[in-house]
């Protein structure tokens, strides 16, 4: 009989598959051009396929910002246009990913024709069009917002708006000395992290310079270890301070004790660099605020590599989770607790099944990390071996010990190792954990 087939590789459970893209994959180009990253690894096949067809939601999306594009104006300094800029794309991104119709997402392509949308408007507001400043307003907020990549493009779209302008002597000033400088906001190489107690619900809060000295905030980045590395939440705020009691009251209880460290290590951002950033990963119950942030988060890791660099640190290298596993320590320290415990060892078999199943996908340093919502999605993977083979049924009953002995690694107050022993007991459905109800 066949051993149960370890399922870590694949998609979230429930996740709608709606578009083509991951991380690596298609990058954007105007007028309906991809072109296809190394990382692809389906770009073989896409080659054979042609370029995928332009998405119907862009016409109507770039539409509805260049309409809502005038109320930038009213911005009063770089941060407050950066943001309102991302808050009007994300309500965007919002809709289409919560539009169970919606096929294709490729934000990074409409984001790309959304800037020439605004180049073209822009250079047509002259003489009796000239109190429409928006669509200028706009390219600057892009130049801010979008990641190296989407900034060339923007920047680009913003110098032939800008000549088409000087070519009509009657055109406005182009507006306040700081709208010029919103392309070199970057991250200030300030960086710290939080976790919760059960290490697996993390924070990097980076500090941000939006005019080359002054103005400063700090973005957050709460990220979920639990499975798939997901970023769960993201924004800007007024100091690290009340970025981490955000942070703190969005987990709940398990984060009540965390304060934010500086980072002098590169190992301390491998959460950083392993969430999954491409729409594959979307599951259509995104919150706005998530969204909002869609292209600022992205921006953000970009800046705080290159602060981080000229600090002489660099972010860790992304690899993968899955591959070159040791886990004979794990089942070999397991075992030895399990038969102390109650005298007789468990299967092999099971343990063997168990620990590559917990430590596929694992970020460094959370392999004892052991939350309600890990042991729960751990168990639903479990759920889809074999259902009557032995190895199946005896991973099943052996679940909550093993949670059980990574508390007791981890030093884990008693009632948190209860919780996650719990979890491994319960029947299908959803668990709370750091302050989302994520159903499995």
């Amino acid at each position: 009989m066949r051993m149960p087939v370890s399922r870590g590789r694949k998609s979230k459970k429930g996740g709608k598959k709606k578009n083509s893209r991951r991380s690596g994959g298609p990058l954007a180009g105007p007028s309906g051009g991809v072109r296809y990253g190394p990382g692809d690894p389906l770009a073989p096949l896409r080659s054979l396929m042609g370029p995928p067809s332009r998405p119907a939601w862009f016409d109507q999306a770039i539409k509805n910002v260049l309409e809502q594009a005038d109320d930038l104006v009213t911005s009063p300094g770089p941060r407050e246009l950066e943001q309102a800029t991302a808050e009007l794309l994300g309500g965007e991104l919002y809709q289409v990913v919560h539009d169970e119709d919606s096929t294709g997402l490729w934000f990074d392509w409409w984001f790309a024709e959304l800037a020439e949308a605004a180049a073209t408007r822009a250079g047509e507001d002259r003489t009796g069009n000239s109190g429409r400043r928006g669509p200028w307003w706009l390219l600057h907020g892009l130049t801010a917002v979008g990641s190296p990549a989407l900034r060339t493009k923007a920047q680009a779209a913003l110098g032939r708006a800008r000549n088409a302008r000087r070519a009509d002597a009657s055109s406005e000033a182009e507006g306040p000395d700081w709208l010029g400088r919103l392309n070199k906001v970057g991250a200030t190489g300030e960086v710290w992290s939080l976790r919760d107690a059960y290490g697996t619900r993390l924070a990097v809060v980076a500090g941000v310079d939006h005019t080359g000295g002054g103005d400063t905030s700090a973005f957050l980045f709460d990220i979920d270890a639990c499975g798939m590395i997901e970023l769960v939440g993201a924004g800007g705020f007024d100091d690290v301070e009340q970025a981490a009691t955000a942070w703190r009251s969005a987990v709940g209880d398990t984060a009540a004790g965390a304060s934010p460290t500086p980072v002098d290590k590169p190992d301390d951002l491998h959460c950083l660099v392993q969430w999954d950033s491409g729409e594959a990963g979307l599951k259509g119950d995104e919150p706005r605020g998530l969204l909002d942030n869609w292209f600022l988060a992205r921006r953000r890791v970009h800046d705080i590599a290159v602060a981080l660099r000229g600090r002489g640190m660099r972010l860790p290298e992304v690899r993968s989770l899955f591959i070159d596993l040791d886990t004979a320590p794990a089942a070999e320290a397991f075992t030895r607790w399990y038969e102390e415990r109650h005298g007789t060892a468990p299967n092999q078999d099971v343990v063997q099944a168990l620990a590559e199943e917990w430590l596929e996908g694992c970020l460094p340093s959370t392999e004892h990390a052991v939350s309600p919502h890990r042991v729960r999605h751990r168990l639903t993977l479990i759920n889809d071996w074999q259902p009557d083979h032995p190895v199946t049924v005896g991973a099943r009953s052996l679940l909550p010990e093993w949670a059980r002995w990574h508390g007791e690694q981890s030093g884990l107050p008693e009632e948190l190792v209860e919780r996650s022993v719990a979890a491994a007991d319960a029947p299908g459905g959803a668990v709370t954990c750091g302050g989302v109800e994520h159903h499995l």
